[in-house]
């Protein structure tokens, strides 16, 4: 599975100069492709444990995402992750 740091780093190379909410897109498109898909997984497994897990590593995934943009205001949050 492709890790999230080359996920972001993927998707930033390709978003540079572009608006925030093409960023914003992008980067929940990534966390539902890695997080979200390993939730699934667990869950069609019946693996309460990592569905637990993984349900919080989703959870974590979001709040960095909305932390990153609010500190680091819109245009640093593209530059940041790039």
């Amino acid at each position: 599975m492709i890790s999230e740091a080359a996920l972001s780093e993927q998707s930033h190379a390709s978003d540079a100069g572009h608006s925030v909410e093409h960023w914003a897109m992008n980067r929940a498109h990534q966390i539902v492709a890695h997080q979200g898909m390993s939730l699934v997984e667990a869950a069609q497994c019946l693996d309460h444990k990592r569905t637990n897990a993984n349900t919080y590593a989703l959870r974590k995934a979001i709040m960095d995402c909305l932390v990153e943009a609010l500190t680091k205001g819109p245009d640093r949050a593209m530059v940041a992750a790039e």
